[in-house]
């Protein structure tokens, strides 16, 4: 369960999204409760998203599709990819860990860390965030890689090995956890593609980034995204939403992907970045465009014409579709 203690201390991510976690140490405070309504001062003009209390109370203080007032200013020596950002909060999901201790040196607690870890996996989940140490592509790190002058002891004592091995399958931690499948896991089907992709056996397709990070958790159970999804039919591919602008889908054996952070094609209540499409719509749309494409290269103008009304009209009825969701929100 999380609590929800709202801050107004937040502001908007000016288009961007969440591509790092970033974990704190509060340096002081008892209750994750206490710390919350400290955030909830307009006074205290600083906030998280989460706080994590040495019970496993979470808070939620900021909705992460805002940029929560968490992490200050770059010092000397901060890792390179800060440079490339215009505020470090526009990019990053924050969590701060109750730490009664001034100097940040108390170790977290086992059911603080048991939510830290569940949390964590359903942001990175949610947000195609890498499961990694933090690089110039995303993932997750402590407040010291931004700050490695004023806040060098944030979070202070965490179990990173652990938390790495929990997020990508490797924990030998029987407890409850989310699950993930590896590449050893699969093999039967995949094998490993330059860069964080896998490459299915059977055509080559490709399966990588966030979208495979989302596979890899789907379902939390079984084989996750190799069970309730099946096999990459295709590669990433763009689609366009309704304002013009594109978005990357990809379709797998039993559902199609998007990776659509600003929920431009669909917005399915209490999604990330990647989500399902509606999948019925999208298998005829493809089996149309495949007939489209065959017809093309035999030169049937008529039969052409025929299967271009036919894909109009489908996509009028997914735009109806929509138009009736959203005036059901």
């Amino acid at each position: 369960m999380i609590l929800s203690i709202p801050s107004p201390n937040y502001m908007s991510r000016q288009g961007r999204r969440p591509r790092w976690v970033i974990l704190h140490g509060t340096a002081g405070f008892h209750k994750a409760e206490d710390c919350g309504y400290y955030f909830q001062q307009p006074s205290s003009q600083v906030s998280s998203h989460y706080v994590i209390g040495q019970d496993g109370t979470i808070v939620q203080c900021v909705d992460e599709a805002q940029a929560a007032w968490a992490n200050g200013v770059l010092d000397a020596g901060a890792d390179s990819w800060w440079y490339d950002t215009p505020n470090p909060n526009y990019d990053t999901i924050s969590i701060e860990h109750i730490k009664p201790h001034t100097d940040n040196s108390d170790e977290i607690t086992p059911a603080q860390k048991a939510a830290s870890f569940r949390l964590i996996a359903q942001i990175c989940a949610r947000w195609g965030i890498p499961t990694r140490p933090a690089d110039a592509q995303g993932g997750i790190t402590g407040h010291f890689s931004i700050a490695p002058i004023n806040r060098s002891g944030c979070p202070g004592p965490y179990p990173w090995d652990e938390l790495f091995n929990y997020l990508n399958g490797t924990s030998s931690d029987d407890g409850d956890e989310m699950k993930t499948i590896s590449l050893k896991d699969a093999s039967s089907f995949f094998e490993q593609a330059p860069g964080n992709a896998w490459r299915c056996k059977k055509n080559n397709c490709v399966v990588g980034n966030a979208i495979l990070d989302f596979y890899r958790r789907f379902g939390g159970d079984a084989l996750c995204g190799l069970s309730y999804l099946g096999l990459p039919l295709n590669n990433e591919h763009p689609v366009t939403a309704k304002d013009g602008s594109k978005v990357i889908v990809q379709d797998f054996e039993r559902g199609s992907l998007a990776y659509d952070p600003a929920h431009k094609l669909d917005g399915p209540p209490g999604v990330g970045a990647i989500y399902l499409t509606h999948r019925g719509v999208a298998l005829e749309v493809q089996e149309l465009r495949r007939q489209l494409e065959d017809a093309k290269k035999q030169n049937h103008a008529a039969e052409v014409e025929t299967l271009k009304k036919q894909v109009d009209g489908y996509k009028q009825a997914v735009s109806a579709a929509v138009k009736t969701l959203q005036s059901i929100k």
